[in-house]
This record gives C-alpha cells, sequence and structure tokens, in this order.
C-alpha cells in the first residue's frame, strides 16, 4: 500500500509540474502593455528657437502621423512619411527629453532626413532591422526616385544604397509600403527583401543583395476587392482603394513563403519566396494559394519564429492571430481590443523578450481631418502584448525550450518513482 501512494504522489506531481509548466507562459499571453502615447507628435529639436524658425518655415505638427514600428535592442523606431508638407524628418527613434517628454529623435540624423536631398531619405512608410543589426530601409521616394538604404546601427554607417530602377520602381506606378528581410541563406550575401507595392494595381518588390539588382512581380491577388474599399470603423464608414499593403514572411525552414493582402482587401495570399526570387518570372498564377478570409481587411502582418501571423482587424479595432499550421486565416483568435486605444492598428513588429508590438494611429480619422489635436485625448499610441515568441527571422525555440523543461521534469519523477 505504501509503495502505491509513493506511486501515485509521483504521478500526481508530474501532472502538477506539466500544469505548471503551461501556466508559466500562458498567464502573461495576450496581457497588453500600452508604452507610449501622444496627441500629437513633436521632435527632439537642437532648440526651442530651432523649433520655432522650422514652424515658421512649415513645420505643422498636426500633420505628422506615425505608420511603421521596429523596435531594435529596446530601442522604439518610427516612420512618419511625408504626406503632408509639414514633416520634417520621416525615419526616427522615440527618445525622453530631460523635461520628460517622449519625442522623436531623427534616425539617424536631421541630414539623412533633408528634404529634396536625393541621397538623404523623402518618405518612409517601413522598415525592418535584420538579425546583423542593419536596417533595411524603404524610401517611397518622392522628387526623388524610390530607393533602398541599409544602415548599420551598430557603426552608424550606411553600407548599401540602392536606387530602383524606373521599371521596377517610380513614383508614378509605386508606393513602396512595407518590407520583410529573407534570412534564411546561411551567407547574408544571399539575403533578399520583399517590399508590397500598394499603388494599384499592386505587386511585390523584390531586391538581390548579393546581385544588388531588384525585380517586380505582379499577381491579380495583389490588387483591390471591389467589395473591400468600404470601412465601417465604430459606427463610421471610410472608403479607402488601396492595393497591396501587408507584407509577411514565414518562419526560417524549408518551402518559406511570402503572405500578402491588399489593405482594400479580405483574402489573404501566399507565393513561394522560390518562385519570387526568380529575376525572371513573368507569371505566379500557378504558385499563388488562398490562404482565406479574414474576418476584417487589415494593415500590417507579421509572423512569429513559431509560424503565426498577427494582424489587425481595422473594423473591430483588434489584433488576431493565425496559426499557420493550423486551417485558414478565418480560424485566427482576437489577441487584443479596444475601441478607443486600438483604432487602426497599422503595423506590428516583434522584440527580442517575446512581445509583438503595435502602433494604433487612427489613420482613417487623420486622413480626413477628423483628430482633434487640442485636448487630451490621445490619437497615437504604441503598445506590446506577450505572446511569447519572436520574429520570423529568428529559428524556432520557444516550443522547444518548453518541451525541453517538460522532459527535464518527466525524467526527474520517472527516475523518482523507478526507486520505488
Amino acid at each position: 500500500m505504501a509503495d502505491q501512494t509513493r506511486y501515485f504522489v509521483c504521478v500526481l506531481l508530474l501532472t502538477s509540474c506539466c500544469c505548471m509548466l503551461g501556466r508559466s507562459r500562458a498567464e502573461d499571453v495576450g496581457e497588453a502593455t500600452l508604452v507610449y502615447q501622444w496627441t500629437k507628435l513633436d521632435y527632439d529639436w537642437p532648440s526651442d528657437e530651432i523649433r520655432q524658425n522650422a514652424i515658421a518655415n512649415g513645420y505643422v505638427p498636426e500633420d505628422i502621423i506615425p505608420t511603421g514600428i521596429k523596435v531594435h535592442d529596446q530601442v522604439v523606431y518610427l516612420t512618419t512619411p511625408r504626406w503632408r508638407a509639414g514633416v520634417p524628418a520621416s525615419l526616427s527613434s522615440v527618445v525622453e527629453t530631460a523635461d520628460g517628454r517622449t519625442v522623436l529623435r531623427p534616425f539617424p540624423s536631421w541630414e539623412m532626413n533633408q528634404l529634396g536631398n536625393c541621397s538623404a531619405l523623402q518618405s518612409v512608410q517601413s522598415m525592418e532591422v535584420d538579425p546583423l543589426g542593419r536596417m533595411w530601409i524603404a524610401d517611397v521616394g518622392g522628387t526623388c526616385a524610390p530607393k533602398l538604404i541599409i544602415y548599420d546601427i551598430k557603426t552608424d554607417d550606411v553600407i548599401r544604397k540602392y536606387t530602383f530602377p524606373d521599371d521596377v520602381a517610380n513614383t508614378n506606378t509605386t508606393y513602396l509600403n512595407d518590407i520583410v528581410i529573407d534570412t534564411s541563406a546561411d551567407d547574408p550575401e544571399d539575403w533578399f527583401a520583399y517590399i508590397s507595392n500598394s499603388r494599384s494595381p499592386g505587386g511585390i518588390v523584390v531586391y538581390d543583395y548579393r546581385r544588388d539588382s531588384s525585380h517586380k512581380v505582379f499577381h491579380p491577388s495583389m490588387s483591390v476587392e471591389p467589395d473591400a474599399t468600404l470601412m465601417t470603423i465604430n459606427g463610421r464608414n471610410y472608403t479607402f482603394d488601396v492595393a497591396n499593403d501587408g507584407i509577411a514572411l514565414s518562419q526560417l525552414g524549408d518551402n518559406m513563403k511570402v503572405y500578402y493582402c491588399a489593405l482594400s482587401a479580405y483574402n489573404l495570399y501566399s507565393v513561394p519566396t522560390s518562385v519570387i526570387k526568380q529575376p525572371v518570372v513573368t507569371d505566379i498564377s500557378s504558385s499563388v494559394t488562398p490562404e482565406g478570409r479574414k474576418i476584417s481587411q487589415s494593415d500590417g502582418l507579421a509572423v512569429s519564429q513559431e509560424g503565426n501571423l498577427y494582424f489587425a482587424a481595422l473594423h473591430l479595432n483588434a489584433v488576431y492571430g493565425w496559426d499557420t499550421s493550423s486551417g485558414d486565416v478565418s480560424s485566427a483568435q482576437e489577441l487584443v481590443s479596444d475601441d478607443v486605444t486600438m483604432q487602426w492598428a497599422d503595423t506590428l513588429a516583434f522584440d527580442d523578450a517575446g512581445y509583438l508590438w503595435f502602433l494604433a494611429n487612427r489613420l482613417h480619422m487623420w486622413r480626413v481631418n477628423e483628430l482633434t489635436f487640442t485636448g487630451s485625448e490621445q490619437n497615437f499610441l504604441v503598445w506590446k502584448v506577450y505572446v511569447g515568441e519572436k520574429s520570423y527571422m529568428h529559428k524556432s525555440g520557444a516550443k522547444s525550450v518548453r518541451a525541453g523543461w517538460l522532459m527535464c521534469v518527466v525524467a526527474v519523477v520517472c527516475a523518482a518513482i523507478r526507486e520505488i
């Protein structure tokens, strides 16, 4: 009887340990933290005199809207595309001033954000930071041609500046919207960038680092869906006619693919990277896979190292997650939502501590001049939500680590049972 008692005690211990391991991560998943919030944005000006001169010469804080976000080494980077005239810098880091204000510091410098200087950043919608600490910056252009700048954050050096050929990307036919980096090759010289083109009819621009060359691909699935141009957010109707916008890369491994969708669309699609890497590809129709219909139109997309795809449900002021290994995207589940503070979750990004970050910027209201900048209402908010995962550029590991701890506990308990 005593032996049986000891046996059942050990089994109970094993069960309890397994439950504790499950709870150790699950209890924090989906917990949202508000990191930054602004009624309107301002910059880290060298002096108040310079700021006043800038206002006199056209700087308009109300013209600024943040759209892109990335987190690297605990630094948050935001993009502010020059959609209106009064934007002094288009890429910045978030800093706190001596008097406690949270502002934007032009990155990498004021000079590198000089309007009209085609060697500098003109209008940045999105960027990505690779595992080597290099920021790949997609510059939409304007009076200057669209380009890609790769900047080493550690050394403060521009290591690559590439101007796209007119037949691949130009300001009349192309809007470089979002970017992902294919780091699957062991040699960084063999990495690729995939950039969504949201100007109708849409497309994907592909950049080959080794060859320092680019090409574009197109499929009708990258275009606007006629039944998806109307968005109803908090009871108000807004019209958007925007082609391929969100783009995400599957986790590292074999048979990788790019996920994409138009902003004015419900359906999500994918195409193998092996297909769009080819510079002579002309028709990708046979390689495009429908991944299902999302619950809402969405803006940015992000895939984790474990293959979970996250997107914003714009109609619902929410962020959803979908396990790409099970079913299609219609099975996605809500992660967080808030009708006031999570309106238009634009871009999503991961840090190295297991958090998914996103920027809620009320773009639908800003676009039609419905925002109020004079009161205490917060228009632009940066959130982070614990998901226990890193970005698609990291090798899968979170699940295997948890499994390793579980196997360790099993081994210890089993050894104890054998001693009974």
